[in-house]
């Protein structure tokens, strides 16, 4: 009970009532009573401070929450430091892949020069092989021909060859040799050799060095050289013009209706042959074009009519009397087929 009300009380049981010292005893030791019923009542305030003290907890739940803030700052440094991993994880791999690439990159920058260098180096040793292949016909035309001075004539009949040939200085070369080709339309002077197989003079030069401008050479199946009814000479279709590259313009009429374009000669011991083409055309590797050996006359004649038909254009020349045909056969640029030009013995001449 309240003390203000305990007074309130008292006034008003005054007023109303006359009481007798008894029961002021009572009433006295009753307000003692709630006295200490009022010290309780502060004991109650102390609880108040125990409150107080569980303000403190409170401070501690602060204190708490502050832990919580710690644990949240500790979140956040083990975010950063996962996300700082996974920046470096991220950059290493970058590396990784970074370096990588750096490798793929060099090796095909390597690749590249080392196909660059063997393309070139290939180029060179072509360009030096046909070079090398040059300077050695040079080499014989100047050991075997001896220029001459062409006189002017109004004489069309009249042969006017730029040289002179010697026979012996071609043996001393090459003990093989049978004597010397000269097509003027195509500005061939070549040496012939006929060996022992058709293999040796497609690697070889006439003076026998290692080139894959090889020589030309008759077909080694053929008796009697250069005397054969049927005389087959192969060469190669070399990519610098050198050899029988030139053949090939005798596939177009034009270039054989050309004044002149349409003879050849060879030189051999001391005599001088002369023929006149009168077909051209492109063969298979195996065909009847490469039939040798005639054993008469006749079946020379009916062979060469048969070469004629298959001409890319008619030249007009008679070869129903042939008696010696001379066959030049080369490479397609493909390699797959074989250009051929063919001519009949027209005239013989002594050398001087």
């Amino acid at each position: 009970m309240d003390i203000k009300d305990n007074d309130i009380d008292l006034k008003k049981e005054n007023h109303i009532n006359t009481v007798d010292s008894d029961d002021i005893k009572d009433v006295e030791a009753l307000d003692h009573t709630d006295l200490d019923h009022a010290d309780l009542d502060d004991t109650d305030l102390d609880d108040t401070d125990l409150d107080d003290t569980d303000l403190d907890d409170t401070d501690l739940d602060d204190t708490d929450l502050d832990d919580t803030n710690l644990d949240d700052d500790s979140d956040k440094i083990d975010y950063n430091e996962d996300s700082d991993g996974s920046h470096k994880e991220n950059n290493h791999k970058g590396k990784k892949n970074l370096s990588l690439g750096n490798v793929i990159r060099y090796l095909i920058m390597i690749i590249a020069a080392i196909v660059f260098l063997y393309s070139g180096f290939m180029l060179a040793k072509i360009y030096l092989e046909y070079k090398q292949g040059d300077d050695i016909y040079k080499s014989i035309a100047d050991t075997v021909l001896v220029p001459v001075e062409v006189a002017t004539t109004d004489n069309a009949e009249e042969k006017q060859l730029p040289f002179k040939y010697d026979h012996q200085a071609l043996l001393n070369i090459n003990s093989e040799g049978v004597g010397y080709l000269y097509i003027p339309s195509i500005n061939v002077q070549l040496p012939l050799a006929q060996g022992s197989d058709n293999d040796y003079y497609l690697t070889h030069t006439f003076n026998r060095n290692y080139n894959g401008a090889g020589a030309l050479f008759e077909d080694y199946r053929i008796t009697n050289g250069l005397a054969a009814s049927h005389v087959i000479i192969y060469g190669h279709n070399m990519k610098n013009g050198s050899m029988f590259a030139g053949l090939s313009k005798y596939l177009t009429p034009s270039f054989y209706q050309t004044q002149g374009n349409d003879i050849f000669y060879i030189y051999t011991g001391n005599k001088l042959l002369e023929y006149k083409i009168f077909t051209a055309y492109i063969s298979e590797p195996i065909s009847n074009t490469y039939t040798y050996n005639f054993s008469n006359v006749s079946s020379l004649q009916d062979y060469a009519q048969s070469m004629k038909q298959l001409s890319s254009y008619n030249t007009g020349v008679d070869v129903s009397s042939a008696t010696q045909i001379v066959t030049f056969s080369t490479c397609t640029s493909d390699g797959t087929q074989r250009i051929i030009v063919q001519g009949t013995f027209i005239s013989e001449s002594p050398l001087e």
